[in-house]
């Protein structure tokens, strides 16, 4: 939820120029299931092995997104808003996650779905990273280790506790169109 809050920001902007980074969350989908937090990954590799830009990076063959959408059936299926936001999801999957699709594409599309579903304008993207110290860099894994991670009421809770850090999905099902207000009425 905090990358979306700080997509709400004025100015804000995605790079879509930039480096990927392996063993990054940028392709993975952290959920929930009964035993705890899981990342599901979805398979890339870079089309010109010389180059790390994201505009490169490709779903190889082993991305099947009909088991992304097991996963999220079988561990998100009694959250109150599944039901609401399932259909779109697959729909998604659907388009995007085939081998050789670009997985920038993706990540855009399911932002801007995401940014959709908050009521909120997704951000500009640029083709070049502005240098200065008049902006704020979020792009370092390391900025989001110790985020305020606000709690919001989650399907397995009862056995687990609340699991932070999962992604948007977990929140939209779990509270629908209260999401955009997760800050004011979920807080620490």
């Amino acid at each position: 939820m905090t990358w979306f809050r700080l997509a709400s920001l004025p100015n804000a902007t995605v790079c879509i120029n930039e480096n990927f980074v392996k063993q990054s969350l940028r392709n993975r989908v952290a959920l929930v299931n009964t035993q705890g937090p899981i990342e599901v990954s979805l398979p890339v590799h870079r089309r010109r092995a010389a180059s790390r830009a994201s505009r490169d990076v490709m779903f190889t063959a082993a991305v099947k997104p009909a088991l992304l959408l097991k996963v999220i059936r079988t561990n998100c299926g009694r959250a109150p808003f599944f039901d609401h936001y399932f259909p779109d999801i697959e729909d998604w999957a659907q388009r995007h996650l085939n081998q050789g699709q670009p997985w920038l594409d993706a990540a855009l599309a399911s932002t801007k779905w995401s940014c959709d579903m908050l009521g909120i304008e997704h951000p500009l993207s640029s083709t070049k990273f502005d240098d200065g110290e008049a902006w704020d860099d979020w792009r370092n894994k390391a900025r989001w280790k110790h985020v305020d991670l606000h709690r919001y009421p989650q399907v397995f809770e009862d056995r687990l506790g609340f699991v932070p850090g999962r992604s948007i999905l977990d929140v939209l099902f779990h509270l629908g169109p209260e999401a955009s207000t997760l800050h004011s009425q979920h807080g620490a």
